[in-house]
């Protein structure tokens, strides 16, 4: 149950709110300092030029992030109210990416409850409904950065994944490419266990990281704030150490966190990156928001 409109409670000892009756629920993350990135010496890192330099990181204020990814009952008000519309999504193949032009974040190729977290949403569209959740509740709501985003998922871990190391363990705690998926779809590689979808389940279906935050590996790929760097700053070289976005106007590429339903399973760890065309929808990946405290 949500919080009441613009009150605290707490939850598993974390505190959580509402800033109103359809506004996402949102938990208190502290202050704290942690590193970034990944070790070179790391077997699963995919590369010291996506995943590293790894580099320490001060979060000097806390902030709020979304409990759950967005869904699609909430991205559903957002468009009721604002009469945003696009059409097409780009779905994997397993072995490519191919656009439908008959797919959207209504029809994104597969079942969806209300409860499962809007896909097939671009960049721009998680940004709208950011700055629409703005504006409603006169409470600044944006995107995470990425240092945010992994500082909440790693949520005091020290692990490549919020549980542990394995990465067979995953279908406790995420909705990840398993054997669920591989049974339907025939994708590989895929973790050895059962999660029970195929594609996303609704929201909160797993267990949550120490913070009480659900959902931060697997579900869906989450758009962050940040652009994607190749080049002398490719990786993390020239990463701000304070937690703020690396981010310009209409950079082609931005940073998504997280994997999802149909991951490879080294790409589900809390400090693995996507990068996705800001412009395109794809059927893998959400959002969800921050607001930064009063």
């Amino acid at each position: 149950m949500l919080a009441a409109c613009g009150s605290i409670q707490q939850q598993s000892g974390y505190a959580v709110f509402s800033d109103c009756d359809i506004c996402p629920e949102m938990m208190v993350v502290p202050a704290g300092r942690f590193l970034m990135g990944t070790s070179d010496e790391d077997p699963e890192n995919w590369s010291p030029d996506r995943e590293g330099p790894r580099h320490p990181v001060t979060i000097a204020r806390g902030f709020a992030i979304g409990r759950f990814e967005i869904t699609r009952q909430e991205y559903w008000r957002f468009v009721e109210a604002t009469g945003r519309n696009q059409t097409g999504c780009a779905s994997w193949t397993g072995e490519s990416w191919k656009g439908d032009v008959g797919r959207n974040w209504r029809n994104p190729g597969f079942a969806q409850t209300d409860r499962d977290p809007v896909v097939c949403v671009s960049w721009s569209d998680a940004k709208a409904f950011a700055d629409w959740l703005a504006k409603l509740s006169g409470k600044p709501y944006r995107l995470a950065t990425e240092a945010e985003w992994e500082y909440a998922a790693s949520a005091g871990s020290i692990t490549r994944r919020f549980w542990g190391d394995g990465a067979n363990e995953a279908c406790a705690f995420a909705n990840v490419g398993d054997r669920s998926m591989q049974r339907e779809l025939g994708w590989t590689p895929f973790a050895d266990c059962e999660d029970g979808y195929a594609h996303t389940a609704p929201v909160g279906s797993y267990r949550s990281n120490a913070w009480g935050l659900h959902d931060m590996l697997g579900n869906v790929w989450e758009w962050t704030g940040d652009c994607w760097t190749d080049g002398e700053n490719r990786g993390y070289r020239g990463a701000p150490e304070d937690g703020s976005a690396r981010a310009w106007d209409d950079c082609p590429i931005r940073v998504t966190r997280g994997a999802a339903w149909n991951s490879n399973p080294r790409n589900v760890r809390t400090t693995n990156r996507g990068n996705f065309s800001s412009t395109t929808p794809y059927d893998s990946v959400g959002f969800r928001v921050v607001r930064s405290l009063d």
